[in-house]
């Protein structure tokens, strides 16, 4: 997988004007009388103008050029997919609310959850048929193997995971923080993904254990993109009704993808009558050529380069300046940002490690305690996928009304109480306990789709600009370092022969816990007033070391050249877009 290396070219008139004066696009969150639409993000996206002289000196109201703009702005084209395979991108466009314009790096966001998806979704697969091999080889799912219950396999792995991400990935964000390798990182962990995942392909009952270990090494390096990711989120706008637009888009894309994907493997596997590993082998490598072609053109061809955010300190090197930086900015974050420390050992028991953790400890239930097969484990994990598409609507909806903290609590409560309904009545291994399977399932879809879009646009609107990265290695740490818990707790219940039903249920404790920890957040209004002033910083810092770093500046080395194109104060977005400044 290759990484692109752009040279910024001309861009119109618009940007260039912001970046010879980039206060004069936005008054400013703070401005003595200004009115400020409290649901309207950290960086509010109009500003009303207070004087005379400045409402004739520019319009009274002005949508800011985001980053991801300004970079899709000063791009030369030159890696941008040549027409014969830009149909791909084509299903995964997705409009800006107030541009309606369409955004290449939103469009890469897009496909990048659409690879994701699928992969996720392969875990369950080769999950399942991974530890009936080991359940094979041990003599039962009690028995013991490596140390361990054969039953407790998956759920090791992903506490491994947890862990390590834990330690780590602080060092990744100060690693893309203090370097120009974002993309970089992203590219490179998305490549070791779809690599991690092609080998399942040798899964059998020989080659069990070594899929194992790339198993959890591809969801380490899963999380790792996913931090490389979200850095990417907060560029591509300053307003959260757009961003709660975006987050619920693309969470719904990834489900719809996810659950064709799903579709195609059941229709297959009851079709052809297959069994649980070859099921797993199937979904193995659908998934391998999905990832490679979406990873591949979302970041060869639409996620852009960026400036590093700050030199290493004199006297240090890259590795101690990572876990400095943690110090340094845990201290800040505590000391400065009231909701968003809250928020952060909110995410301490919240699922976040997402669906990693959830997704062993849910598998390894479903397959021994109500002895579903991989087939049926499809059924109902496509019973989910599209139930998440309504709850990434209703997050949509709910971040605009009640704002996203109280979207977030919402969705934590209402999966703590369909899992524990789940943990409460699914007694056995029966039809009935299964048909119950798929009912929950659906609620189960509907508070994923919710909670996730929600607590990314929380996360996005609580962040001080131009910390993303440092700050997302921050939250990683705090939701890895003990976001193994709910899937330790399971593993020793079942290590001490408790029901895997109490294992379960114990994941609705964690939940109402998180949900009560953001109460201590505060107002959100107050919170997003205190992180507003960080966003012209970031742009203007943007804009400063793009000139100093770059061949060429995105705006202020050409705006001679882009002055001389014409007044019209627009800049052109993705091909055939324009976005008016």
């Amino acid at each position: 997988m290759t990484v692109s290396q752009e040279q910024p070219s001309d861009i119109e008139n618009g940007a260039s004007a912001a970046a010879q004066d980039p206060m004069a696009k936005f008054d400013g969150a703070n401005t003595s009388g200004s009115s400020v639409d409290s649901g309207a993000g950290p960086t509010p996206k109009v500003s009303a103008v207070n004087s005379s002289a400045a409402s004739s000196a520019r319009p009274a109201f002005e949508r800011k050029l985001s980053i991801s703009e300004q970079a899709s702005a000063g791009s030369t084209g030159k890696f941008r997919a040549p027409s014969y395979l830009r149909w791909i991108e084509f299903p995964f466009r997705v409009k800006n609310i107030q541009t309606h314009q369409y955004l290449e790096e939103a469009t890469g966001h897009v496909m990048d959850v659409a690879a994701r998806g699928p992969i996720n979704q392969t875990g369950s697969f080769v999950g399942a048929a991974m530890i009936r091999l080991a359940a094979a080889q041990a003599g039962g799912p009690n028995e013991v193997i490596y140390g361990i219950k054969a039953s407790s396999v998956l759920t090791v792995g992903s506490m491994i995971v947890g862990i390590t991400a834990g330690i780590t990935m602080p060092f990744v964000g100060a690693l893309v923080d203090h370097t120009d390798h974002r993309k970089a990182m992203g590219s490179v962990s998305a490549l070791i993904i779809v690599l991690a995942v092609g080998f399942q392909l040798m899964l059998n009952a020989d080659t069990w254990f070594a899929i194992w270990v790339l198993e959890t090494i591809g969801g380490y390096f899963l999380i790792m993109h996913q931090v490389c990711t979200m850095a990417y989120l907060p560029d591509l706008t300053h307003d959260l009704t757009e961003m709660g637009h975006y987050t619920a888009r693309f969470m719904m894309n990834q489900y719809f993808v996810q659950g064709i994907f799903t579709s195609i493997v059941i229709a297959v596997s009851f079709t052809r009558q297959t069994t649980n590993l070859q099921t797993a082998l199937l979904a193995a490598g659908l998934s391998t050529g999905i990832g490679a072609i979406c990873f591949g053109y979302a970041w060869i061809f639409l996620f852009r380069r960026r400036p590093r955010l700050r030199e290493i300190p004199q006297g240090h090197n890259i590795f101690t300046t990572g876990f400095k930086q943690l110090l340094v900015t845990s201290r800040v974050v505590f000391g400065e940002y009231k909701a968003l420390k809250w928020f952060m050992i909110a995410l301490l028991f919240s699922p976040e490690a997402g669906a990693g953790v959830i997704l062993a400890i849910a598998v390894t239930f479903l397959t021994f305690f109500v002895n579903m097969d991989v087939k049926e484990i499809a059924v109902a994990s496509i019973t989910m996928l599209f139930s998440n598409i309504p709850g990434a609507m209703i997050s949509k909806r709910m971040c605009r009304w009640i704002n996203p903290l109280n979207s977030f609590r919402c969705a934590e409560v209402m999966f703590a109480i369909v899992n524990a309904l789940i943990a409460g009545t699914v007694t056995g291994s029966t039809q009935r306990d299964k048909n119950l399977v798929y009912f929950y399932a659906s609620l189960m879809g509907v508070a994923f789709g919710w909670m996730f879009p929600s607590q990314r646009t929380l996360a996005v609107a609580l962040i001080p600009k131009g910390q993303e990265t440092e700050i997302m290695g921050l939250i990683s740490f705090f939701g890895q370092i003990v976001g193994w818990l709910p899937v330790f707790v399971f593993t020793a219940m079942n290590e001490n022969g408790v029901s895997m039903r109490w294992g379960l249920a114990s994941v609705s404790f964690f939940l109402i816990t998180s949900c009560l920890i953001t109460f201590f957040c505060g107002n959100y209004e107050d919170a997003l007033e205190l992180v507003a002033h960080t966003s012209d910083e970031y742009l203007d810092d943007y804009r400063r070391k793009s000139g100093l770093e770059s061949r060429e500046s995105f705006a202020d080395n050409k705006a001679s050249e882009a002055n001389s194109k014409g007044e019209d104060g627009k800049v052109r977005g993705t091909e055939g877009t324009e976005i008016t400044s």
